[in-house]
């Protein structure tokens, strides 16, 4: 695979999986009360993120969108991606500290030492409110990826 291709594949991949954000996020908005929205909902989020963070090559280091301006996100759009992808490494795909913002209690009792910790817990309430504003992003942001898409795959030679 020449470096060309496997960039190509990148991007298609990019775009499979904000398609497949948009699956999922299709399904919770006609499953709503299902106990399986929440954690649906955080996988859409992540799937979402993918595209924006590093995917490793063979023949390139690493690939991933733009996301210093992100190129394919409409203007109006970029401080949900942002919440987003900030989320995403923050709370869906990994446990940073800093949002929990943890507090540790010790006290003796009379049947020994006591440990306690009372931290923040997160719903997804305020993002899953904003479900057809991430719906239009996803699709505002394809749109203009399949128009990349293609002069990518016009470029691409033709093997012999």
């Amino acid at each position: 695979m020449t470096q060309q291709e496997e960039e190509y594949v990148h991007f298609v991949s990019c775009i499979s999986n904000l398609n497949e954000a948009w699956i999922i996020l299709h399904n919770i908005k006609k499953n709503d009360g299902s106990v399986l929205v929440n954690p649906a909902f955080q996988f859409a989020l992540i799937e979402y993120s993918k595209p924006y963070k590093k995917s490793y090559g063979e023949i390139k280091k690493f690939h991933k969108l733009e996301n210093d301006p992100p190129k394919h996100v409409p203007l109006h759009y970029l401080d949900l991606h942002k919440k987003i992808v900030d989320d995403r490494d923050k709370i869906f795909a990994h446990s940073d500290l800093t949002v929990d913002d943890a507090k540790v209690y010790v006290s003796s009792t009379n049947y020994g030492k006591h440990v306690g910790i009372s931290k923040n817990v997160i719903y997804d309430t305020e993002m899953l409110g904003k479900i057809d504003a991430i719906i239009d992003l996803i699709e505002q942001s394809l749109d203009s990826m399949y128009k990349e898409a293609k002069q990518l795959e016009a470029a691409l030679p033709i093997n012999s």
